[in-house]
């Protein structure tokens, strides 16, 4: 008995772009057996002015031992909050975000270390909704809590960023759809429905960090908010019409 082997041979063609994940797969004509369809990133982006900004400061004390460096702390850190309540800030935009104390050591060359005090720091995490007031309500602060005050950052957004979400994502969209017809028209097919749509979303902003001392001013400290970017980046299958 003889047997007759038949080679079946598939054409496919796939294209990358240079940008984002781009698939294009065309099947053979009349072949079901394989998924056509056409797969595309699309970014989107919306720069805007931001209206808040969140202001990370804090106090660190030090004492010979636990509770008077509990109690120093617990001072500077009324003082720091009463200053950052007497410049319009809300109790719901002061949220404390660590509390600590621990000790701190001497270390000596063949000796075990010693405790030679303590150490208790409070750090709050305050929004500013009045971005002209932000540089008062750091200077009063750290005025308020002396050499204790210790300012680790500032960073700014949006406080309700759902319109330029939306924005962000039709702006995604039309871009994945203007790269999935350049692709389909480039491989000789005709772009079909919509098949399946995926996101993700991120905003980002600018961070300004600078070191804090206790002390007066002449000046307020300058705040420059700069942009910030909302974004959208969804991921198209599209299908390819027959």
């Amino acid at each position: 008995m003889r047997y007759l082997l038949v080679p079946i041979l598939a054409l496919a063609f796939i294209a990358t772009a240079c940008e984002g994940d781009t698939t294009v797969n065309v099947p053979p004509q009349g072949d079901s057996s394989v998924t056509d369809g056409i797969t595309v990133s699309g970014l989107g982006e919306v720069r805007t002015e931001p209206d808040i900004a969140i202001v990370n400061i804090g106090i660190e004390a030090s004492g010979a031992t636990v509770q008077e460096a509990r109690d120093t702390g617990a001072d500077a850190a009324s003082k720091l909050i009463a200053s950052v309540k007497a410049n319009g800030v809300e109790d719901k935009d002061i949220v404390t975000t660590s509390v600590n104390i621990y000790p701190q050591y001497f270390y000596s060359q063949n000796e075990p270390p010693r405790i030679t005090g303590y150490i208790a720091n409070n750090q709050l995490a305050v929004t500013v909704r009045d971005l002209d007031k932000a540089g008062k309500v750091i200077d009063d602060g750290v005025a308020a809590a002396g050499d204790a005050a210790r300012l680790q950052g500032i960073s700014f957004g949006i406080d309700d960023p759902k319109p330029f979400l939306k924005e962000a994502r039709e702006k995604a969209i039309a871009d994945a759809k203007s790269r999935a017809e350049t692709y389909a028209a480039a491989a000789g097919v005709k772009l079909g429905v919509i098949l399946s749509i995926s996101e993700s979303s991120s905003s980002t902003s600018p961070i300004l960090r600078a070191p804090a001392t206790g002390g007066s001013f002449d000046s307020a400290t300058p705040i420059q908010p700069g942009e910030t970017t909302v974004s959208a980046s969804v991921a198209i299958r599209f299908a390819i019409e027959p």
